[in-house]
């Protein structure tokens, strides 16, 4: 009896060993597609509540502090928004931010001042946990009470630390109260106090952004509370030709060793069109390899040539990288009509009207965090090399965003005298 039991049990070891792995790959699949299944319905059903406030409210009411009639341009047929893709959608549901208490909506665009903005509505966030604390969480529901009260002081306060934040061990908050005062002087100054000063930044990267339940559109308890009038729909827009040429400069044309944090996507992204252009050279003595692309910097016209590539295919433009993919699709304007519209060539007064509609003082204006400090000629150069043809594919690409926003082909394109007639079946204006 004893050695039957012994034999089975044997045999059941080697069978749970032969298979066990195999068994633990099936568990994960079946996690990772639990977990994607739920991400799918969830942006599905943000879409489908998106489409009926949308129809709902096709009158848009604007605010006090409108300063833009771009979505005049706007298709009138709801039926046209139809023809935007799931995946801007996603995308969408996915960056856009939303302070409820607020009635805030902001959809950050890739280089447009970003990280400032960002630093600015995380300011207003931490503005309010204060005020949840100080009144004992009575303002707000116990679930988000709940999470606000969890929070990690001592992961953060490493995180910031990792990212060039000085905080000494005496200065160190022993409180949730310290911690935020100390996290809103961070963000409006960068740094804990004028004792130890530190770099700016980048909010992109702190959990602390995305780590409280009042960010994403799905939390809402109605997606039609963004189209009433009280809420503020929130959106900064740059020249289309010049946030192409910064995308370039500061995503591709930096090498790793040269960049103050790692940016491995936009390094694979850059060794990947040196592949091609490399490969498409004729007569090249030597196939191109990981190494010898590593500090090779494509050429502006080489990163036009692939960022053009399959545009002109459906979710062709939908599946860009945001960095340089049309505004006027990542933060889909037709369907939000935003209604404070900021431009990067005005910043300084468009800045200063956002600050003080949500009762924002002192804030150091000329202190921007991730300016590159070129000038518009700095600009103007990328495209003197361009040949029409590529310039009127890209025209044809941002025609939306220089259509709706009021942006003019020429002035990035000088001394083309030829182009526009080229480009005569593009409307810019």
């Amino acid at each position: 009896m004893c050695l039957k039991i012994i034999i089975n049990s044997t045999f059941y070891w080697i069978y749970y060993k032969k298979y066990s792995f195999s068994l633990i790959i099936f568990l994960s699949c079946l996690t990772i597609f639990q977990y994607r299944t739920d991400v799918f319905l969830t942006n599905k059903k943000v879409d489908y509540e998106l489409s009926q406030a949308i129809k709902i409210n096709l009158n848009l009411s604007t605010s006090t502090i409108d300063n833009s009639t771009y979505f005049k341009k706007c298709p009138k047929d709801i039926s046209l928004f139809n023809h935007i893709p799931v995946r801007s959608n996603e995308l969408i549901n996915m960056i856009s931010l939303v302070l409820q208490s607020q009635s805030l909506m902001y959809c950050p665009v890739p280089k447009v001042a970003t990280k400032t903005l960002l630093n600015v509505i995380l300011y207003i966030h931490v503005r309010d946990l204060i005020n949840n604390l100080n009144n004992n969480w009575t303002n707000i529901d116990n679930a988000k009470a709940k999470i606000e009260k969890m929070i990690n002081i001592n992961k953060f306060i490493g995180e910031l630390r990792s990212h060039g934040v000085i905080i000494p061990k005496q200065e160190k908050p022993k409180s949730l109260s310290e911690f935020l005062y100390m996290y809103l002087n961070i963000l409006q100054f960068g740094q804990i106090n004028k004792n130890f000063p530190s770099r700016l930044i980048n909010p992109w990267r702190l959990s602390f952004t995305f780590s409280f339940p009042y960010f994403r559109l799905q939390n809402l308890s109605s997606l039609s509370q963004i189209f009433t009038s009280s809420f503020t729909r929130t959106i900064f827009v740059r020249h289309p030709f010049e946030r192409l040429a910064s995308a370039y400069k500061e995503r591709i044309a930096t090498l790793s060793k040269d960049r103050i944090e790692p940016e491995p996507e936009y390094d694979a992204i850059r060794m990947q069109i040196c592949y091609r252009r490399v490969l498409s050279k004729k007569n090249h003595p030597t196939s191109p390899s990981k190494e010898s692309c590593r500090n090779i910097i494509p050429s502006f016209e080489d990163f036009v040539r692939y960022i053009l590539t399959e545009t002109d295919r459906p979710n062709g433009i939908a599946r860009m990288n945001y960095h340089w993919q049309p505004y006027s699709t990542i933060c889909q304007v037709c369907k939000f009509q935003y209604n404070f519209v900021g431009k990067y060539e005005s910043f300084n007064e468009d800045f200063p009207q956002f600050l003080k509609h949500f009762n924002i003082t002192n804030w150091n204006i000329e202190k921007r965090n991730g300016p590159s400090g070129l000038q518009k000629w700095d600009y103007q150069k990328y495209y003197t090399t361009l040949s029409d043809d590529l310039i009127c594919q890209l025209i044809r690409l941002y025609n939306d965003d220089f259509r709706l926003f009021k942006y003019k082909v020429h002035d990035y394109i000088v001394n083309r005298t030829s182009l526009f007639q080229n480009c005569y079946f593009l409307k810019t204006s």
